[in-house]
């Protein structure tokens, strides 16, 4: 099988860009909009930039703001409801990864009968879908903006699965992101890592996502921590913003693999925000496959700035990646499971969930009982 580099949608990016979110949508032909967002986004007052921008430009639009975190498929269905109800004939989602994800599944029932779980898959598969979707992040995290997939929860199967579908343009605005708060800058930071580094440590990584994924981790190991301790900086927002967008491109073909299934399993069972599970995993994460790929893990350590004299084994690079993304982590003032309050017993007990997900597939490393044991013992000892 050959690799496949692909960019979904064009990406606009800039200080400021939110202003021509109305010019581009009319620029698509459309005349009404939904925007799909979280309560916060209303609360900060960000949502008053897009409808400003809207409003310039002649464009009519409503605001569903009822999405959730980690987001069930029945907020999507109502997100879904909320846009034919109101004769939008394209969506924006305005947020983190739960508000994108959210628009991005609702966008199949602008032209599909729902509800959205039909569509919703283990095995995450494509749903051509036909109306103009616009995504503009406020978190430097997901990187959903410029992927294809969406994530959604169903909670009576205690699962978050995926589908695919197609989005028509990324607006990535650092204003945007200047209010967020350590701990979410934090987190949302090292999704951005995991994304990059999984990516580059996939079975189906490709050369031209591996350029997204160096720079990214680059930048992130430059800036998260700047913009930790002062969030203000819009040189550092900047950067992270550009580097999780990065990220989102460098992994939307290779897909991520066996750390993302450990944070899903903390998602479903103790819904911790994502990207801690993913930067909780990580270490580990890449220590486990660092032997098979000693060669790709010395490109992270070096996209990290970390000490190398050219001839450490696999084992040794995997080592000295997890101790530098652990010390980002500690710096930037993360918590362990062990100060959530959870137990050893319980992590051990979600090696069903590593084991049924489909991410785990896309792992270098065999992904048996013993292995997945194995990384979850250690992303709880460890941190």
């Amino acid at each position: 099988m050959y690799p496949v580099f692909s960019q979904p949608a064009p990406v606009i990016f800039g200080r400021g860009s939110i202003s021509i979110l109305g010019e581009k949508i009319r620029e698509m032909g459309c005349r009404k909009a939904l925007i799909i967002c979280e309560q916060g986004i209303v609360d900060a007052g960000i949502i008053k930039k897009a409808t400003a921008s809207l409003e310039t430009a002649g464009i009519g639009y409503e605001v569903f703001s009822g999405v959730l975190a980690d987001p069930p498929d029945s907020s999507v269905d109502e997100a879904g409801k909320a846009a034919l109800e109101a004769g939008a004939d394209c969506l924006v989602g305005i947020g983190g990864g739960s508000s994108l994800d959210t628009a991005k599944a609702a966008s199949i029932l602008m032209t599909n009968p729902g509800p959205v779980r039909t569509y919703i898959t283990g095995f995450p598969t494509s749903v051509d879908t036909k109306t103009p979707l616009i995504l503009v992040p406020t978190t430097a995290g997901t990187g959903s903006e410029c992927t294809t997939v969406a994530i959604i929860s169903l909670p009576d199967k205690n699962v978050k699965w995926g589908v695919f579908v197609n989005t028509s343009l990324a607006i990535v605005d650092p204003e945007l992101m200047v209010t967020l708060p350590k701990s979410i800058t934090a987190a949302t930071g090292m999704d951005a890592f995991a994304h990059a580094a999984e990516a580059m440590t996939a079975v189906g990584w490709n050369h031209h996502s591996d350029l997204f994924a160096e720079g990214a981790i680059k930048k992130i190991s430059k800036y998260l921590l700047v913009c930790c301790n002062d969030p203000g900086n819009i040189d550092a927002r900047s950067e992270m913003a550009l580097a999780a967008n990065w990220a989102g491109l460098a992994f939307n073909n290779p897909i991520t693999h066996v750390g993302h299934a450990v944070a899903d399993a903390f998602s479903v069972h103790y819904h911790t925000p994502h990207g801690l599970g993913c930067a909780l995993a990580l270490p580990e994460t890449m220590a486990l496959v660092a032997p098979a790929v000693p060669d790709r893990m010395r490109t992270i350590a070096g996209a990290m700035d970390l000490p190398l004299t050219g001839s450490e084994t696999g084992v040794e690079l995997g080592k000295l990646v997890a101790d530098g993304i652990r010390d980002i982590m500690r710096k930037a003032d993360m918590r362990s499971l062990k100060d959530m309050g959870y137990s050893r017993e319980e992590v051990l007990g979600f090696v069903p969930d590593v084991l049924s997900s489909h991410l785990s597939q896309n792992c270098p490393v065999g992904i048996d009982e013993k292995t997945a044991a194995g990384l979850l013992a250690a992303v709880y000892d460890t941190y």
